[in-house]
């Protein structure tokens, strides 16, 4: 009887132990590769344009890791860090998606509702098209969901110098 206890004990131990270890390996994903690049629109540099890598859903695991993301230089360039402050990318087959990091869509949203009396700020609303207006428009082919969205293979050796283009037309 003892013999049969410590059976199911090491089995309670073992299958705990194998429970844990894979719980934190999904927090890290697979192994990280350097991805340095640059996103162009029509040929001319996006600064301040946020860039995200999502890893694609892979058959039974629809979460195979973390996202990449960084924002553009002045010259249009990144260096893509995990959510977890990792360097890189998940080796792995990703979907790109951008937004601007300084957009302020709230700000004008703030002002067209005004101060809870229903009119809507003019001069807080010119002030937030402006600033919306100094960001070019990315267009909609590239914007999340849509068939023109890039999709990047990181390979283990990372990827060095590697261009989003997106053209405008």
């Amino acid at each position: 009887m003892m013999k049969l206890q410590f059976n199911r004990l090491s089995f309670l131990c073992l299958t705990a132990l194998l429970c844990i270890s894979t719980l934190a390996g999904c927090k890290d994903g697979g192994s990280n590769a350097p991805v340095v690049g640059m996103v162009t629109l029509d040929g001319e540099p996006l600064a301040g344009l946020r860039v995200t890598f999502f890893p694609e859903p892979a058959t039974g695991n629809v979460a195979p890791g973390p996202y990449s993301t960084a924002v553009t230089d002045g010259e249009g360039k990144f260096t893509l860090v995990d959510r977890y402050g990792k360097d890189g990318a998940m080796v792995w087959k990703h979907k790109v998606e951008f937004e601007w990091d300084d957009l302020d869509e709230a700000a004008l949203s703030d002002a067209m509702e005004g101060d809870g009396d229903g009119k809507s700020d003019s001069k807080a609303v010119a002030a937030a098209k402006a600033q919306m207006k100094k960001f070019p428009k990315i267009p909609r082919k590239y914007q999340s969901g849509n068939s023109g969205q890039f999709t990047v293979d990181v390979p283990s050796a990372g990827l060095n110098g590697y261009t989003l283009e997106m053209t405008s037309k």
